[in-house]
């Protein structure tokens, strides 16, 4: 698609996408500030990719977090329908990973902004539904940020005339048991959920289910083990891990506020180790 200007923006550079959606950097003429612009040609769009499109609109403007991308403007132009958001100057969590596993630090500040941006959105009944590394957004300065609504949904209403997308590869590594058995009710808990393979895979370097297909993926999640996290993580965080994983919704963690708590408390908890440990003893002698 060869866009070079979108209402008052105007394209730069074309940043991703696929399908009747793609996304581009753009400078907004009147504010004079980058935004990301995400386009619809709605000429080429059927009626799931306009309810996805609508959904994202209608379900980012409900919630006001750092965490979360604000989204600045919406609008159509000649037949384009378009969101303005912050652009985020930074790289996908997906792009860090691809460089290894993180350290425990890392992982867990990156896993606190995701865990704060969900506990928003579920306080506004918003399910994000496709939480995973390709929509969280690493800024420049270790600031965290999550993108694309587009398959939200209200929690607990379920969505019975617009059904999860097919599975691909590359998304159902994060699919929920309650997902991959295609209930009807998805609630908060499934965010909950594939926020814990993010931190798994975020630690291990890769995700705890894998497979030659899609379907083997599948039913590792809805059957298999967690495989244990190396040795060097904390015991304290990979109980954290398992609890958010568990297959049941009422086993699990139950919500992201308190998901956020126990990250945020072993955080404190290291960091006071840290400094104990570094710290000479009293009878040190002093060369």
């Amino acid at each position: 698609m060869n866009v070079l200007r979108v209402g008052r923006y105007r394209v730069l550079q074309h940043l991703g996408g696929g399908g009747s959606s793609e996304v581009y950097l753009a400078e907004d003429t009147v504010m004079h500030r980058k935004v990301a612009l995400k386009v619809l040609r709605r000429l080429h769009a059927d009626e799931r990719d306009l309810r996805h499109f609508e959904r994202e609109i209608r379900c980012a403007s409900m919630i006001n977090h750092p965490n979360i991308v604000t989204v600045l403007d919406v609008g159509v132009h000649d037949e384009i329908q378009y969101i303005a958001s912050e652009y985020v100057e930074g790289e996908t969590l997906r792009q860090r990973m691809s460089r290894g596993p993180m350290e425990v630090a890392e992982a867990l500040d990156v896993a606190i902004g995701v865990a704060g941006a969900l506990t928003a959105a579920h306080e506004a009944w918003i399910v994000h539904r496709d939480i995973k590394p390709e929509n969280i957004m690493l800024r420049r300065d270790r600031g965290v940020k999550i993108l694309d609504f587009g398959v939200a949904t209200m929690a607990g209403g379920g969505d019975g005339t617009d059904p999860l997308r097919r599975p691909r590869i590359g998304t159902v590594y994060y699919f929920s048991p309650e997902q991959v058995r295609g209930e009807q009710i998805i609630d908060t808990r499934s965010d909950i959920y594939s926020l814990g393979v993010v931190l798994y895979e975020m630690l291990a370097g890769y995700p705890p289910f894998d497979g030659a297909t899609a379907m083997d993926i599948l039913a590792l999640i809805v059957e298999g083990a967690v495989p244990p996290l190396p040795s060097h993580v904390p015991p304290e965080l990979c109980g954290i891990v398992e609890r958010a994983m568990r297959k049941s919704i009422y086993d699990r963690t139950q919500t992201a506020s308190a998901l956020l708590d126990e990250l945020m408390d072993l955080r404190l908890d290291l960091a006071i180790t840290r400094r104990a440990e570094a710290r000479p003893t009293s009878g040190t002698r002093q060369a």
